[in-house]
């Protein structure tokens, strides 16, 4: 699980350093379907899914390569705002971005699942207006939601 050690990356967004600090959710190595070692982290229980987890190796090559020139789509679940982008191979990455009080060119990305997504299941994932993530860590970065 070495490569979901928690990393920063720093962006240059508007101008300044921004630094960017990503970690991994549970979901990102587990699914409920039951089919792998239950595992539990806090009050939820799910399954080890060897496809998540072979999956997961891909993530931070992404962000390093890829994510901050990618598009994203914004929704929100539970009354936080969430966001999830699509690379051109269907690996859907869903994630959380959050700005700590009192920081100044800080955020937190929290990456809550990453997974290949079947052509069947396209038109399950979050639809809306894509945007720039260059943008949207602007907009999060002087606390605005997008």
């Amino acid at each position: 699980m070495a490569h979901l050690h928690p990393f920063d990356e720093v962006y240059q967004v508007d101008g300044q350093a921004l630094t960017v600090k990503f970690d991994f959710g549970f979901h990102c190595f587990t699914d409920d379907k039951g089919n792998g070692k239950l595992l539990k982290y806090g009050n939820e229980k799910r399954y080890f899914c060897a496809d998540r987890y072979h999956c997961s190796t891909q993530i931070t090559e992404y962000i390093q390569k890829r994510f901050f020139a990618g598009l994203v789509v914004p929704y929100y679940v539970e009354n936080n705002q969430r966001y999830f982008c699509m690379d051109l191979h269907d690996y859907a990455i869903f994630f959380s971005i959050r700005k700590p009080n009192g920081t100044t060119n800080l955020l937190k990305v929290r990456i809550i699942s990453a997974y290949e997504v079947d052509q069947w299941g396209r038109g399950m994932l979050p639809k809306g207006r894509p945007h720039n993530v260059r943008y949207v860590l602007e907009m999060r970065n002087s606390g605005k939601s997008v």
